[in-house]
């Protein structure tokens, strides 16, 4: 679970899993300080990690050496009825194009791009304490 704290400052706001802290904020034009990333980052952000760890996993189960693993992830929410997530995912070392792009293709289905897949309800937390 995630606990959003407000700070002092303009809409600065701790996030805590109760045993890591992070922290989101706005841009200066919506009255932030621009000093964390905005919480829609936060979302593509986990997006992009889950991308990146599974990769990773399958390159390391297959057996497969790779130098780095870099995923790119933006949104497009200008329509809150059609939101779109752009992703890219880039695979260095040695291995083959075709490889590559079989495992980003299967990765395509991580833990957090389910989710963000699925049908969502959402429930005050006094609906499943």
């Amino acid at each position: 679970m995630i606990t959003a704290t407000s700070k002092g400052d303009n809409y600065i706001t701790e996030l805590s899993d109760g045993k890591h802290i992070f922290y989101a904020d706005t841009i200066k034009h919506e009255g932030g300080s621009d000093m964390y990333a905005r919480p829609t980052d936060i979302l593509c952000s986990a997006y992009a990690a889950c991308t990146n760890i599974t990769t990773r996993m399958v390159l390391d189960r297959e057996g497969l050496k790779y130098d780095k693993v870099t995923v790119w992830v933006d949104i497009d929410k200008s329509d809150l009825n059609n939101v779109k997530f752009f992703i890219k995912t880039e695979i260095e070392g040695d291995i083959p194009q075709a490889k590559k792009d079989e495992i980003i293709e299967r990765v395509k289905r991580c833990p957090v791009c389910r989710i963000l897949r699925s049908d969502k309800e959402f429930l005050d937390l006094k609906d499943i304490e």
